[in-house]
């Protein structure tokens, strides 16, 4: 499946030049999408350079993810390339992979995304609905698949995209969360605390952002990729740890394969 305003400068003193240190964000009373309007600046998800300490949170480098008590976390790992090209935190049996791609600096991806995600799931026999959520616009989906018994059966699977300052942030929900509003909530709660960190160099729109797991992860994965080797005639090599992508999204589904589209964001 495949899946973006100019500022004006108009002040130019010396004093406007300097550079500034990111400002805590200070939300107003009251739960984003509940008791008031979600504004994603000031309730997150945040750009590195809106959140003055983003401290505590594991840094995967392109983002930055909170690390909760009781929280799965995985990294979800291309194959063929190796590349870790998304992330998934699991609360439960419920499921929400992140994966992060460049954009233009002019406008955000995310209404041509989902109408993209939405054309790919009716094509499979599935179904696709546009609600609103917590977050803004997202897309509710029923994915077809094989049961055991061979016949055909659905499984819900739940969008929600994120534009920020040249960046988007595509969640896909799994799991119980994927239908119920109320098992939803705290994944929102994990995605609302991620602070994404594009960097400053030119990439075509829709590039997926590479993740760099952390040193003792990579440590991990090493090893048992050392211990999965054959050591003789007749022994086949067994898998790394944290082969594969999370569910309702391979690789860099509903963006491209890596890349997408044509010009520099």
């Amino acid at each position: 499946m495949g899946i973006f305003g100019r500022r004006k400068d108009t002040d130019l003193s010396e004093e406007s030049l300097d550079p500034q240190e990111p400002v805590a964000p200070n939300p107003p009373p009251g739960e984003p999408g509940v008791d008031r309007d979600w504004d994603r600046a000031l309730d997150g998800p945040y750009d590195i350079t809106e959140l003055a300490d983003p401290a505590g949170k594991v840094d995967l480098g392109a983002l930055r993810v909170p690390a909760v008590k009781g929280m799965e976390l995985r990294l979800d790992v291309e194959q063929g390339s190796g590349r870790v090209v998304g992330v998934t935190m699991g609360i439960g049996t419920s499921r929400l992979q992140l994966q992060v791609f460049a954009t233009p600096r002019s406008t955000g991806i995310w209404r041509e995304v989902r109408e993209e995600i939405a054309e790919g799931v009716r094509k499979t026999g599935g179904t696709a609905d546009v609600t609103d959520g917590v977050l803004g616009t997202e897309l509710r989906c029923r994915m077809p698949g094989k049961a055991t018994d061979g016949r055909v059966a659905f499984q819900p699977a739940r969008f929600v995209g994120v534009d920020g300052p040249r960046w988007f942030l595509r969640g896909v929900v799994n799991g119980p969360a994927a239908a119920d509003d109320e098992a939803l909530r705290p994944l929102l709660g994990l995605l609302r605390q991620v602070v994404v960190s594009r960097g400053e160099e030119p990439r075509p729109p829709r590039e997926v952002l590479v993740l760099q797991p952390p040193k003792e992860v990579v440590e991990v994965m090493e090893q048992r990729a050392a211990a999965a080797r054959p050591t003789g005639k007749g022994r086949k090599p067994g898998g790394t740890a944290a082969s594969g992508t999370a569910a309702g999204g391979t690789g860099t589904a509903a963006a491209g394969r890596g890349k997408a589209g044509e010009g520099r964001g």
